[in-house]
C-alpha cells in the first residue's frame, strides 16, 4: 500500500515553473533515448540479416551499438527521476515509518545528483583527454571525445532532476 507521501511526488507533472521545465526537458531527453534505441535495433537487425544472408554484417555495429547504448542510458535517467521511476529495494525499509522512507528519498536524491554531477565532469574530462590525444574507435575510427561529450549533457539534466527531487521531498518532508 502507497502512503500520501508516494503519491503526491508521483503526480505526473510539476506545478512549479522549475519543475515543468525539467520534467519537458526530461521527456524530450528521452524520447531522443527512444529514437536512439530505435536507431540501434535497425541497425543491429540490419546487421543480422547482412551476416546471415549476404556473409557482410555492417562495419562497426558494435561500436555503434555500445556508444548508442551509453547515450539512450544518459537520456533516459532524467526522466526516470522525474516520475520516481528508478527501482527502489525496499527490503530492509518496508516496514519502516513514512518519516524514515521520506528521510532516504531525500538522501538518495541528493547523493543521485552529487554522482551524476561527478559522471557529468569525468565524461567532460574524458572528452577533453580524447580529444587531446586523437584517440579514435578501433574499427570505425570515429573520434571518442564524441561518445564522452554527448553523454556529459545527459548526466547534467540527472542531476538537475536529482536536486529538484530532492527539494519537492523536502518541501512535503512530514516530521511527526
Amino acid at each position: 500500500m502507497t502512503d500520501a507521501f508516494e503519491i503526491e511526488i508521483c503526480k505526473d507533472k510539476p506545478n512549479d515553473p522549475i519543475g515543468r521545465f525539467l520534467w519537458a526537458w526530461s521527456k524530450l531527453s528521452a524520447f531522443g533515448g527512444v529514437v536512439i534505441l530505435v536507431g540501434i535495433c535497425l541497425l543491429s537487425t540490419a546487421s543480422v540479416i547482412g551476416r546471415s544472408v549476404f556473409n557482410t554484417p555492417i562495419k562497426g555495429d558494435v561500436e555503434l551499438v555500445q556508444i548508442g547504448c551509453a547515450l539512450a542510458i544518459a537520456a533516459f535517467l532524467p526522466y526516470a527521476q522525474m516520475k520516481k521511476a528508478h527501482v527502489i529495494v525496499d527490503f530492509f525499509t518496508l516496514k519502516a515509518p513514512a518519516v524514515i522512507k521520506q528521510f532516504l528519498d531525500i538522501f538518495a536524491s541528493i547523493l543521485l545528483g552529487l554522482v551524476a554531477l561527478v559522471l557529468m565532469w569525468r565524461s567532460y574530462f574524458g572528452a577533453v583527454s580524447a580529444f587531446k590525444y586523437g584517440t579514435k574507435t578501433m574499427i570505425l575510427g570515429l573520434p571518442e571525445w564524441l561518445a564522452h561529450v554527448t553523454i556529459a549533457p545527459g548526466f547534467f539534466l540527472l542531476a538537475l532532476t536529482a536536486f529538484y527531487t530532492a527539494w519537492r521531498f523536502f518541501k512535503q518532508y512530514d516530521i511527526k
